[in-house]
């Protein structure tokens, strides 16, 4: 029962990034216009159209992204392949220890 060897995780950081960002904004949109529906249309309260409650669901849209992208670029690094990751090769030459003048031996 051999399974096929199928990456677990076929995306880029970009993918994910926009992913989570999609969902975070779905998900947000359906439970905020849930409320103003169970709220303001069935029951006729008004706070719901306020500032308040828009921008907390701001605010919690955008951390739950944020969340969302870090687990999965955590779950890509660990069981992923890594495909669409870039590695940057960087040689940097560090100075050289130069000794002061009149220092004895350390």
């Amino acid at each position: 029962m051999n399974e096929p060897d199928l990456p677990a995780f076929p995306w880029g950081p970009r993918d994910y990034r926009r992913f989570a960002n999609w969902l975070s904004v779905g998900i947000h949109l359906y439970l905020y216009l849930g409320m103003i529906v169970l709220l303001y249309l069935v029951n006729g309260q008004t706070w719901i159209l306020g500032w308040k409650p828009a921008a907390i669901t701001l605010v919690s849209g955008v951390l739950l992204a944020r969340l969302w992208y870090r687990w999965m670029m955590q779950l890509d690094a660990r069981y992923g392949s890594g495909r669409g990751w870039e590695l940057w090769s960087r040689r940097v030459k560090l100075p050289e220890r130069a000794e002061r003048p009149g220092a004895g031996p350390t």
